[in-house]
């Protein structure tokens, strides 16, 4: 089943995408397809993933408590200025 998608192009992605579905004699809406199942397919296959882009993120040299008390001091630090007149 086709579903309707409306989009905001620019006036050259336009020109640039009449002119490749005129050489390739095929129609904007196959042409689009394609692309976006080719681009999806390089984003899958692309080495990179979640766990490779964050793996390690959340080790840290410091113990979780002293992470969490450097946040509230420098919070609370923020609070009380902005909150004297």
């Amino acid at each position: 089943m086709d579903k309707v998608l409306s989009a905001r192009l620019d006036e050259s992605a336009i020109a640039e995408l009449e002119q490749a579905t005129r050489q390739l004699r095929i129609t904007k809406k196959k042409f689009l397809e394609d692309a976006i199942r080719e681009y999806a397919r390089q984003v899958r296959t692309s080495d990179s993933t979640i766990w490779a882009d964050t793996f390690g993120a959340w080790n840290r040299k410091e113990k979780p408590e002293k992470t969490v008390d450097r946040a509230r001091d420098t919070f609370r630090r923020n609070f009380e200025r902005h909150g004297k007149s």
